[in-house]
């Protein structure tokens, strides 16, 4: 009896010390439960202080496109208020032209073909204007009785694409202000142009009024100097319309360039300027000649604001020949590269840092515009302009124009 109650109080004690380890985990698991529980709580108002104040907006869709829910910020983007966001589809008030493409990139992140998607698009707003946004989308994966759903992330930046507009609006305005700037310093060039045929339209004009004033008009002669001067004032023409051409407004039109043409009309514009200054110019283009699609005005005034600058460098030089070079050669990175070379003084190395910058310029009564556009233009087409010191003696500055 007394061993039977040895190993019954042995087996008791070691259950009740089983029920105390037991009751402590009990204790131990309950209090983790309670700080997950109390993580989980601070982390819901957290994610709830950020959906309801941030101002980034926040919407969960479903398949078709259709707001489930959406954060205050999103309500304020697109002009509704809480209860009338619901059941409004993204695609639908996408702008017309980008919503075949918003149903495609919808339905492939629920179809599992798209991990996610970041657009630049436009919505439609509640009173008919439109919200210019950047849009990121991922799928969230089903939950519980919840099935997939598709959550947006729209930044508002409308703002931003109107001040771009502006800022490019204005850059376009101070390019062709400086392209009549241009023009006022080739006045001379231009009027030698434009009276040369004129001249001629002058003489031939005399011409034909002298051969019908005869007792008997010769009337070959009268045609064939009527030849001329239709030539001749279709020549004068050309050059107000190039004229026209060079001094128009607008954005960049990308189209085939001819560029033995463009640079023979660029040199015969700047040809006083040229000859007063006793500059001669050399062209070496390929053979034969590449495919270029650029704006052919804006490229024509890259060129001649480097010309000009060219020949003014070596205006005042004397005991070395006032030598321009322009040559074209293909870009290893695709597209052609451009260099115009003088065999003037050069570019002082404390000036170069600065040679590029609205404003600064090293002649005295320069603006100091004509590198910062032309630089602004090369950028605009994807390319990049350069001043090259490895070329040697002189100036050479450099540019791409990368192909399309």
């Amino acid at each position: 009896m007394r061993r039977s109650v040895d190993i019954l109080q042995r087996e008791l004690n070691s259950q009740a010390s089983d029920i105390l380890e037991l009751t402590a985990g009990l204790v131990e698991s309950r209090k983790s439960l309670q700080r997950s529980f109390t993580a989980l709580q601070v982390s819901d108002r957290r994610w709830l202080g950020l959906y309801d104040n941030t101002a980034v907006g926040i919407a969960l869709a479903d398949r078709d496109g259709r707001i489930l829910s959406a954060n205050p910020a999103l309500q304020r983007m697109l002009g509704y208020d809480r209860a009338d966001i619901v059941g409004v589809s993204l695609i639908e008030i996408t702008e017309l032209s980008e919503r075949a493409a918003a149903e495609r990139n919808v339905h492939g992140l629920f179809d599992g073909e798209l991990p996610g998607y970041k657009v630049h698009k436009r919505y439609e707003k509640k009173d008919g204007g439109y919200l210019w946004a950047n849009v990121c989308a991922s799928r969230i994966p089903a939950m519980a009785q919840d099935g997939p759903m598709l959550a947006v992330i729209v930044e508002d930046i409308t703002l931003r694409m109107e001040a771009e507009r502006s800022l490019a609006a204005t850059r376009a305005e101070l390019t062709r202000v400086a392209r009549f700037t241009a023009m006022g310093e080739l006045v001379a060039s231009i009027a030698h142009e434009i009276n040369q045929p004129l001249s001629a339209v002058i003489t031939n004009s005399q011409a034909a009024l002298r051969w019908l004033s005869h007792d008997e008009p010769n009337l070959v002669e009268v045609a064939a100097a009527l030849q001329r001067v239709n030539r001749d004032a279709n020549l004068a023409g050309a050059v107000i319309s190039r004229i026209r051409g060079f001094l128009r407004a607008g954005a960049i039109r990308r189209e085939p360039v001819d560029l033995a043409r463009m640079l023979s009309e660029l040199l015969q514009m700047l040809q006083v300027v040229l000859t007063e200054a006793g500059v001669q110019v050399g062209v070496d283009l390929p053979t034969p000649q590449p495919d270029l699609i650029a704006d052919p005005v804006q490229l024509q005034q890259v060129i001649l604001n480097l010309v000009i600058n060219a020949v003014d460098a070596m205006r005042e030089q004397s005991g070395r020949a006032r030598r321009l070079d322009i040559a074209v050669t293909p870009d290893p990175a695709g597209g052609l590269c451009f260099a115009v070379r003088d065999s003037g003084p050069g570019i002082a190395e404390d000036s170069e840092a600065r040679l590029f910058e609205a404003f600064f310029s090293t002649k005295p009564d320069g603006l100091g515009m004509g590198l910062a556009i032309s630089r602004s233009i090369v950028e605009n087409h994807g390319g990049r302009l350069w001043l090259d010191r490895s070329a040697g003696p002189g100036a050479c500055f450099k540019f791409t124009i990368p192909d399309n």
